[in-house]
């Protein structure tokens, strides 16, 4: 709700100078046209407020602020309505009454608003429009101590009534919640002597006519004395952290002067300057010194300490729970220290720090001091808990950091010095503040955010498919450009010839823009000349001949000579300043100085392509320029204060200077950016539309943009665009913006699993991680083959490293045997194929990303795009560096994937006739049509069909439906019913009818696997993805392996071959840019989220989805997304709507019939049967004998089809070792089964171990010596083997407290259950597993057919001790 009015307050009048759109006002330019201003008035100094003038303050009227220039400026006051809030309560903040024309700024709230730190507007009570201006307050109060609770807001009263102020904690604060759950009990800081006393929100009066605005800045006393304390966060009985002795006394906290002088320019890219504050007499509780009364304030200390009190443990530290133990782990970060004049920036080496400079956000209050003149200058205080030392320190926040929107709950990052006090100074002249620096904004997106936050939030969270000649044609020349940079004696054949390999490389993009490659290479030819004569005056020119540049006003021209090109296209990561890039040139740059004096830099170099070189785009090629100094700063570990912008249209190269006022400005936008994605992110809320109809029409965004827009409450007039946004939106309704904003919100929170998963890999708080299954660590980098390592290989210009894999830790009393006792290759979860990031160990310095080629006990190789380099390594050193390091690869999760899920639910919304059509089937779930009188005999399709003798009876008529379908058709594909083989048969038949055909999955190997099948039957296809992860039976059908000389072969390729296959993430390939088909059909239907699925059915006219929902649904990681629909795929969906659109397969030709049974009585109902007598009777068949125990001979008994051994006799009880649980017995007995199966004369390719568990996974790969598939039953799904031995692992003393989700989980079971052909064998605990409710059943089942094996200590002898699972990974 707004804020309440006081009675009698006035009437509400609407502010003539608010505009609603001003789009140019918060772009580049207009920094830029301030810069101007500015420079005209030599003494610029930052704006203090006069005292107030009894002629303009009367009641009831607006009071208006005044710079040193006369004009008036608005402070930023954000709208904020109620459904903005996202949260049920609200806060009051009182105080008592003061004078006239005195106004009091207590919170401002950031949500909602496109600009978070605004120039100041000051308003009165009665004078504001209470939409646009919130939180409000009219009167001067003494500030109280806010109550804050995670995830709330706090009701607290005036002491006068009046108005009300509304605080809100930060979505990040859900991460409070999750940790304070976390423990059984919350430790309380004690003392409320600890704390910062209250911040007094001083009176603030204006006088236009004060002499005080001419005054220099003076120093001024910082906050109130903190009482010192230890106080003790007592952890666990034997650990324990403290808090540091703090004190804080009254410190010198004034402005300096800048130190370039006072004619010196603003930074375009400076955000607005705060405006300062004073008043003529200090406010209530204020004494003289400016210093508050503790004595009215103190009762107030207890009810803001209460976050400490319910977060006690949000210590960000490693909590490793071993045997009851809890350990704290904390680690370090380091820190680098940016200070330095407005004329260069000069970043000092890093003080190594034993603790983080990662803080969270406990309180946010703001104060004026008065200075010895009597002028008042806000600071902003931040109350900061460091979250793994558990210290309590503060940031104060003086100039343009005054308007960083900053709420309890953030989390921020300090890049500076803490004093002894443990107070650090933010300022214009030395140390930053990145706010959510663990989200990683490109240079360009906040070079480019300038103009429009949203349309950046937008570029963000969206992948669409666009091509674009312009964009493409800069992409060759950049390649053309840094292959000229790289080579040691570049001419224009070989540059000339390098533009027809980028062409031809380039084919597929080319033709998805539907240019023309003669012109394309015409283009390329043209600019050779300039990048050729560029490269040789600034690389390889001599003595006169030494270029000039003009790196600005002040530094002037400079002769400049490329020494090195360090690196081209370098990807660099600055967790520290929430920063990550492509830097298209790294150089090594000898400068010549006016005096004669030489000195070299490293600096990056950017190269344009584009026709604009001037005005606002120029200003975002140098903020770029300027972010990448930051970047190259952190990741070089030296001082990097300029830049080079080179433009190849006007064959200009400009020098760009670093500036402290540039930085700040483009930190500050950056932290904005940051915040605004955040809140995309946690409430779904984008930034406000910006209101220009000539920029918005011209958006890409413009259609899913007004989507948004009203989705989320907006209408016409908040658009901007009058009637356009009507005739976007208009054929919409509540039910589809409500489906909308629930996927938005889905994907989100599955998307932050894996993005923290991401961040863990630059976080030093991974430093442990190196034993999860998506990383491999250590490595080292084999120096044997070095040399072979380092060379390029052909496919696809690659080059392939080899790293070692470090052995594992064998068993107690268990020899080394060569491979068998190492790693196994299926101890993690990378495979060929998998996109990784390859960074030191420790330290964490990302080095470059690649995909890995091959994997395997010893060794894993990566192929990466370029050759490595550490960013510190000397050419001559380079490749020893590489050789000495110790190295990690982890997983690179493709956060991008969520990119397009978003863009693939936000398709259905627009007015397109297909897009029209989807939507109302699977939004509106409109019933599917079928047109069955079309199946005549005279269709080819049909009579193949029902001539077909291959085809069982359920296969026939699932085809016949699909034929039928209109709009789609759903197969139920049971256990071995011949799913594959029915889609083949159904793609013959279509292409009979001469129709198109898409086919899909979500993975690789289904594609693969359908496609082998059709290979054989000479059906001719197109395979699309990347070629590594392609099978190799069918990489002769991608396009990269067929030899095709121009846009036009391709072309023809692809119109004419009928059948395209590609996974359902690679949809967006430039091949299918302008392409559509007849039908879709998509296998592993039940395991796709509905997002991914929408994909590829946006390309065809009527889709067929193939799976089973009874058998695992799609992998979602975040249970809440789980919980909340995420995890139903749109076959199911669909099939629950409407269960007439299923043809369901029902004859299996896999399980004999024992163990068809148990899934036929527990999920499928008898609907499955065996498809021949062969089937229904397999049975193992020995090929040699051996004597074995009783026990075993019961096991191996091949009429004993389905059997359970019991471990309820043996001491088998699970171990749980920190997150991990196994059971090293049952791992020992399925070691045995598997030895005496394959002493039996068993292939070990036709076994197959299963289990619910990694670390059970992992332990069993250690027991067993025999080559063997072993895997989890999440990775067997669509997998089968003669024999399956499935452990269980869960047993426990008090059975009834054994709970798993994994196992009570009926789809699990039910690919556990019906993988094996000829033998199932399980292992497990009928005490333990008699608690899962299936599972009860299974045993029943299992002990009707006297399958039961009870097993004791005579029949087992184990004896061996095994380490700990966490030691073997």
């Amino acid at each position: 709700m707004p804020p309440r009015k006081k009675p009698g307050s006035g009437s509400k009048k609407s502010n003539p100078n608010h505009q609603q759109s001003e789009p140019s006002k918060f772009g580049i330019q207009h920094f830029f046209d301030r810069h101007t201003q500015n420079s005209q008035n030599p003494k610029f100094k930052p704006p203090i407020v006069k005292k107030p003038d009894s002629r303009s303050t009367e009641p009831g009227k607006s009071v208006s602020e005044h710079r040193e220039d006369g004009t008036g400026s608005n402070l930023g006051v954000v709208d904020r309505k109620p459904g903005n809030l996202g949260v049920e309560n609200e806060g009051v903040v009182g105080g008592s009454g003061v004078g006239p024309g005195v106004v009091e700024m207590v919170g401002v709230e950031k949500e909602g608003s496109l600009e978070n730190t605004p120039n100041g507007k000051v308003v009165r009570n009665g004078d504001v429009d209470e939409m646009d201006v919130s939180p409000e307050i009219s009167k001067a109060v003494s500030a109280k101590r806010f109550k804050f609770s995670p995830g709330m807001l706090i009701k607290q009263s005036q002491d006068e009534g009046g108005d009300e102020v509304t605080w809100r904690i930060s979505p990040v604060n859900e991460r409070l919640n999750a940790k304070f759950k976390q423990l059984p009990g919350v430790m309380r800081v004690l003392a409320d002597s600890s704390r910062l006393n209250s911040m007094t929100i001083q009176k603030c009066s204006l006088d236009k006519d004060s002499d005080a605005s001419t005054g220099k800045l003076e120093k001024w006393l910082s906050s109130p004395p903190l009482k010192a304390l230890e106080n003790s966060l007592i952890l666990s009985d034997q650990t324990s952290l403290r808090n540091a002795n703090s004190e804080h006394g009254r410190t010198d906290c004034g402005n300096d002067k800048d130190k370039s002088g006072a004619g010196k320019s603003q930074s375009p890219f400076q955000t607005p300057p705060s405006l300062s504050y004073c008043n003529n007499k200090p406010a209530e509780g204020v004494n003289s010194n400016g210093v508050s009364d503790q004595h009215e304030t103190r009762q107030h200390k207890k009810a803001l300490l209460d976050l400490l009190d319910q977060v006690g443990d949000v210590l960000s530290v490693d909590e490793l729970e071993c045997d009851g133990v809890k350990k704290i782990i904390p680690h370090g970060l380091d820190g680098e220290i940016c200070t330095g004049s407005d004329t260069a920036v000069e970043l000092t080496e890093a003080k190594r720090k034993p603790s983080s400079l990662c803080f969270l956000v406990l309180e946010v209050s703001e104060k004026r001091p008065l200075s010895s003149t009597g002028t008042q200058f806000p600071v902003k205080v931040l109350r900061l808990l460091n979250e793994q030392s558990g210290e309590e320190q503060a940031v104060h926040l003086y100039d343009e950091w005054f308007c960083s929107v900053i709420e309890p709950g953030d989390t921020v990052q300090v890049i500076g010095e803490f004093d002894e006090q443990g107070k650090c100074d933010v300022n214009r002249d030395k140390n930053f503040l990145i706010v959510h620096a663990d989200i990683l904004m490109s240079g360009t997106r906040v070079a480019g955010s300038y103009n429009c936050t949203r349309r950046a939030v937008l570029d963000e969270r969206l992948k669409c498919n666009e091509h674009s000649i312009a964009a493409l044609i800069g992409t060759l020349l950049h390649q053309i450009f840094q292959a000229g940079l790289i080579h040691e004696n570049p001419t224009k054949e070989y540059l000339e010839g390098y533009a027809r390999i980028v062409l031809q490389k380039n084919f597929e993009s080319l033709y998805a823009c539907e240019a023309n490659d003669a012109d394309t290479h015409k283009t390329l030819i043209e600019a050779i000349p300039k990048m050729l004569n560029w490269i040789l005056l600034f690389r390889d020119s001599k003595g006169s001949r030494t270029p000039s540049v003009d790196f600005g006003t002040n530094d002037g021209l400079k002769k400049v000579k490329i020494s090195e090109v360090v690196d081209i296209e370098e990807v660099a990561w600055a967790p520290k300043y929430g920063l990550k890039g492509i830097i298209d040139a790294s150089l090594r740059v000898k400068f010549e100085s006016s005096a004669g004096e030489n000195f070299e830099k490293i600096m990056p170099l950017e190269f344009k392509t584009g026709k604009a070189t001037t005005g606002q785009t120029a200003m975002e090629h140098n903020a770029q320029v300027m972010l990448y100094t930051l970047l190259m700063s952190d990741r070089y570990d030296e001082s990097v204060d300029s830049g080079f912008l080179y433009y190849l249209h006007t064959d200009q190269t400009q020098g760009v200077v670093v500036r402290r006022s540039d930085l700040v400005g483009l930190i500050m936008r950056r932290n904005e950016l940051a915040d605004s994605i955040l809140k995309a992110t946690t409430t779904q809320r984008l930034p406000p539309m910006l209101k220009n109809p000539n920029m918005c029409k011209s958006c890409r965004h413009l259609n899913v943009c007004t989507v948004y827009h009203k989705a989320q409450g907006g209408n016409a007039d908040g658009s901007g665009l009058g009637s356009l946004f009507d005739s976007l939106v208009g054929h919409l309704t509540s039910s589809h913006y409500a489906f909308l904003k629930k996927w938005d919100r889905l994907i989100d929170l599955e998307a932050k699993e894996l993005q923290d998963a991401k961040r863990d890999i630059w976080s030093s708080r991974c430093s442990n991680s190196g034993r999860s299954t998506s990383c491999l660590s250590p490595i080292f980098l084999e120096t044997s083959v070095k040399k072979a390592s380092l060379a390029k290989i052909s496919q696809g210009n690659k080059f392939v490293y080899c790293f070692l894999r470090q052995k594992s830790p064998l068993l107690d009393g268990q020899k080394d045997e060569g491979e068998s006792a190492s790693v196994k290759d299926a101890t993690c979860s990378l495979r060929s194929g998998d996109y990784v990031i390859l960074s030191t160990e420790p330290g964490h310095l990302i080095v470059s990303s690649g995909v890995i080629m091959e994997i395997c006990p010893s060794y894993v190789s990566v192929s990466f795009s370029k050759r490595l380099r550490l960013p510190r390594s000397s050419p001559s050193a380079a490749g020893k560096d590489l050789c000495q390091e110790v190295w990690r690869i982890d997983k690179d999760e493709i956060i991008a994937s969520f990119a397009v899920m978003r863009f693939n639910i936000v398709q259905l919304f627009l007015q397109y006739e297909w897009n029209s059509h989807l939507r109302r089937m699977i939004v509106d779930l409109e019933a599917p049509r079928f047109d069955n009188g079309c199946l005549f005999t005279q269709d080819p399709a049909v009579s193949y069909i029902r001539s077909e003798e291959t085809l069982n009876d359920d296969q026939r008529k699932a085809i016949l439906k699909i034929l039928a379908a209109k709009d789609y058709a759903l197969i139920l594909g049971m256990p071995g019913t011949g799913k594959t083989s029915t889609m083949v048969h159904a793609v013959k038949a279509f292409l009979m009818r001469g129709s198109t055909i898409l086919l899909t999955s979500y993975t690789n190997s289904a594609i693969d696997n359908l496609l082998i099948k059709l290979k054989v039957q000479d059906i001719d296809f197109i395979r699309i993805g990347r070629y590594e992860a392609v099978h190799e039976e069918v990489r002769g059908h991608c396009i990269t392996a067929t030899d095709m000389n121009s846009i036009k072969d391709i072309k023809l390729r692809v119109d004419a071959v009928k059948v395209v296959a590609v996974t359902c993430l690679g949809i967006n390939s430039p091949l299918l840019a302008n392409k559509r088909f007849d039908v879709c059909i998509m296998d592993e239907a039940g395991q796709t989220t509905l997002p991914v699925a929408l994909g590829p059915l946006m390309f065809a006219s009527k889709f067929v989805l193939v799976g089973d929902h009874y058998q695992l649904p799609p992998l979602v990681q975040s249970v809440e997304a789980r919980e909340n629909g995420m995890g139903q795929s749109l076959f199911c969906r669909l099939s629950e709507a409407h269960p007439q659109a299923i043809s369901a397969l029902q004859s299996q030709y896999r399980m004999c019939s024992a163990i068809m049974e148990l899934s036929n009585a527990l999920i499928y109902g008898n609907r499955l049967r065996c498809g021949s007598l062969d089937i229904e009777n397999a049975k193992l068949k020995y090929t040699s004998s051996i004597r074995v125990s009783s026990w075993l001979q019961e096991v191996l008994n091949p009429d004993r089809q389905v059997i359970f051994i019991n471990t309820d006799l043996l001491p088998a009880l699970e171990v749980k070792d920190c997150k991990t649980v196994n059971n090293p017995v049952e791992a020992h007995i399925v070691s045995e089964v598997t030895d005496k199966l394959v002493a039996r004369g068993i292939q070990g390719e036709d076994i197959g171990i299963i289990t619910p568990y990694n670390s059970q996974a992992d332990l069993i790969r250690h027991c067993i010596s025999t080559s063997v598939e072993i895997h989890t039953i999440d990775k067997y799904q669509g997998r089968d083997k003669d024999c399956i031995l499935v452990s269980f692992v869960r047993s426990s003393k008090n059975p009834r407290n054994c709970n798993s989700s994994l196992l009570g989980d009926w789809h699990r079971i039910n690919v556990a259950l019906t993988r094996a052909k000829k033998k199932l064998v399980m292992v497990g605990s009928c005490r333990t597993l008699s608690n899962v409710p299936l599972l009860k059943l299974l045993l029943e089942k299992v002990e009707e057919k006297s399958g039961v094996l009870d097993v004791s200590s005579n029949d087992i002898n184990y004896k061996v001790e095994l380490r700990r699972c966490s030691k073997i990974l």
